[in-house]
């Protein structure tokens, strides 16, 4: 499949092969450095660079999409920098065929946290939509110096990529061009439909960008520099702010009168009130210390609840608008801790981990999350037609009372 692609900017294959066990792609050698290592020893790059650098990949990705092929995983340490300042597109190892719907499954996270989609992170399906996300996080990384979204986990990763607005490079830097940080607000959407419509869309944006032959020349001349280690001027730049705190709803709220389990009920709507996530608001309706019965581990017996926070709303009873009317559908956002806990609504699968905007009939629905070894979350969640439900990361409690 990679070997039918024949452009400038992509690395060509030679030869695809078997010895043993290991299958293995042969591709041009290339003398130069990969972008990642020139930006760990260099930092930020001047604008006219960035814009280079951007040209020559997106023009790659533009043509392996045209060729119905979606590369998955691109990141600096893919974007490689010949001795003569060219761009090249590298490893399409776990490259898709975009008509082609059995080379994973559902559910298979491929790629590199830092550089990964949302759509990706919850394990569903890249388009070409994903790749223009992933080179919006690597210009990102080259005007600031830094990839937008750092965790200690990957969880922690995959939920800045869901819920967490990319900083403002303005912050950063005061000489990148309006109309660039305009193209990248919107290839890094959290939706994927609000990307370009096609890669080739993206690189007319980009190459709309006033680019003159001299910026190309001096583009040129710095690459050149860096990939033979020579020093060049650094660019000077602010640093990012602080990433907000990751909201975590843990598994202690009360049952709710003729609710089996756990109930919760969400709205759609602003969380300012509430202090989760920006996309829905959350109605908390009581905590309470909890116990399995021995003969049904799905039962919960809570023990009687304290009066729920009067700054989070009305209770159940004298909030009924929190109900919504079936009829349409809404959208469903969430991860688990552990992140291999199964996630179902309404006793039907929808992901293990995580799952991004996974479609929900709108109405009352049963949302349960349980693995092994820990208490089961169970819950009643309010799906709003034509809403997104954001629950942030439930964390389950370990059986015996721990978190």
């Amino acid at each position: 499949m990679v070997a039918e692609l024949d452009h400038p900017n992509i690395i060509p294959v030679f030869r695809v092969g078997q010895s043993g066990t290991i299958l293995y792609i042969v591709m041009k050698f290339v003398e130069g450095l990969a972008l990642d290592a020139i930006l760990e020893a260099q930092g930020a790059l001047p604008v006219h660079t960035v814009l280079y650098v951007l040209r020559g990949a997106t023009r790659a990705l533009a043509y392996a999409h045209e060729c119905g092929i979606v590369h998955r995983d691109i990141k600096g340490g893919n974007l490689l920098v010949d001795r003569d300042g060219r761009v090249l597109v590298s490893d399409f190892g776990v490259a898709l065929r975009a008509a082609d719907i059995t080379l994973t499954v559902d559910g298979a996270v491929i790629g590199t946290p830092p550089f990964m989609s949302p759509e990706q992170c919850a394990g569903r399906r890249a388009g070409p939509q994903s790749d223009q996300y992933s080179l919006g996080i690597v210009a990102f990384q080259m005007l600031t110096g830094s990839v937008p979204f750092h965790a200690d986990s990957l969880a922690g990763i995959m939920q800045h990529h869901f819920f967490t607005p990319v900083p403002d490079i303005g912050l950063v830097r005061d000489d990148a061009p309006e109309a660039l940080t305009r193209i990248l607000r919107r290839v890094l959407s959290k939706e994927a439909a609000d990307r370009f419509p096609t890669t080739g869309e993206m690189l007319a944006a980009i190459e709309a960008i006033p680019f003159s032959d001299a910026d190309r020349r001096e583009s040129e001349r710095i690459l050149q520099q860096l990939t033979q280690g020579d020093a060049v001027a650094r660019v000077s730049t602010r640093s990012l702010p602080a990433l907000p705190e990751t909201p975590t709803l843990a598994m202690n709220l009360r049952r709710a009168p003729r609710s089996r389990g756990y109930r919760l009920i969400v709205r759609g709507g602003g969380l300012a009130a509430a202090g989760l996530l920006a996309g829905a608001a959350v109605l908390w309706v009581g905590r309470a210390s909890h116990r399995r019965s021995a003969m049904d581990p799905e039962t919960v017996h809570p023990s009687p609840p304290p009066a729920p926070p009067a700054a989070l709303g009305p209770s159940p009873q004298q909030a009924p608008s929190s109900r919504a009317a079936p009829g349409g559908s809404g959208r469903l956002r969430m991860l688990t801790s552990p992140p291999d806990a199964e996630i179902s609504v309404d006793s039907r699968r929808v992901g293990v981990g995580a799952v991004f905007d996974v479609a929900i009939t709108a109405g009352a629905r049963r949302l349960r999350v349980r693995a092994p070894g820990y208490e089961t979350f169970d819950t009643t969640i309010v799906i709003p037609a034509g809403g997104t439900v954001s629950l942030g990361r439930v964390a389950l409690r370990t059986r015996g009372g721990g978190t």
